[in-house]
């Protein structure tokens, strides 16, 4: 843990740079005057281009952009110029920078540490849902040669089981992930997307959890707990 920023040191192992931030700077796109003066500020802790960083007009979907060098800036500063319907990115390119934004959702960083090939998906529970973590495993197999295998995953934070209440309609999204207390049913979005992982081949061992729920926690942003108000934390992931 950095001032302002975690970074996954099992990443820095392989020269790639996969951190999020962890303080209440807003990153996000929504209603924010300083969104270029605080991405700036965040990034160049990790050495990283603002200017060639890569973003998505992010949906909720299980959709994933393949990223290439004519891609850099896309979203950097500017909503509209975001590459729009996915929730995903993988890049074979160095210093070719990408994020994803979230306020409890999960972010997942991965890295082919053999074909050097890294992704970045934001998974809310209609991301987890529709398997956002297998459909990028299939891209990278389809286009890049990754095995799973070969794989290092990174789990961000996100709202925990210990917070995250849901409706009942959930037994028909789920087979597993549902915790029953005190009559009320919670999800734990990070146990499903792990057992998606293992499920598609990635080994335990390669799998690194931060452990840290955004609701709990006052240095990050969650909306469920601060509604409309909330601001965004960005997740970046970058070949050196």
């Amino acid at each position: 843990m950095q001032s302002g920023y975690y970074l996954f040191d099992s990443f820095k192992a392989h020269n790639c740079v996969a951190a999020f931030s962890t303080n209440r700077l807003d990153l996000g796109f929504y209603n924010n005057p300083k969104l270029k003066e605080n991405r700036g500020q965040f990034l160049k802790k990790l050495a990283i281009p603002f200017d060639a960083l890569v973003c998505l007009q992010q949906v909720h979907g299980n959709s994933v952009f393949i990223a290439a060098q004519k891609d850099a800036g896309h979203g950097a500063g500017d909503y509209t110029v975001a590459i729009p319907g996915y929730d995903g990115i993988i890049t074979a390119e160095k210093r070719l920078p990408l994020a994803v934004f979230t306020a409890d959702c999960l972010s997942i960083f991965m890295l082919d540490i053999k074909n050097r090939v890294a992704a970045i998906l934001h998974s809310g529970w209609r991301g987890t849902k529709d398997n956002i973590v297998a459909v990028t495993l299939t891209t990278m197999k389809n286009k890049f040669s990754s095995h799973a295998e070969d794989i290092v995953c990174g789990l961000g934070p996100s709202i925990r089981s210990c917070c995250y209440e849901v409706g009942p309609e959930f037994k028909d999204y789920f087979s597993n992930g549902l915790l029953k207390r005190k009559g009320k049913i919670f999800l734990d979005l990070v146990h499903t997307n792990l057992l998606q992982l293992q499920k598609a081949g990635v080994k335990e061992k390669n799998i690194y959890d931060c452990g840290m729920c955004t609701s709990c926690q006052q240095d990050f942003f969650s909306y469920r707990r601060d509604g409309q108000n909330a601001g965004r934390m960005m997740s970046v992931i970058m070949i050196k």
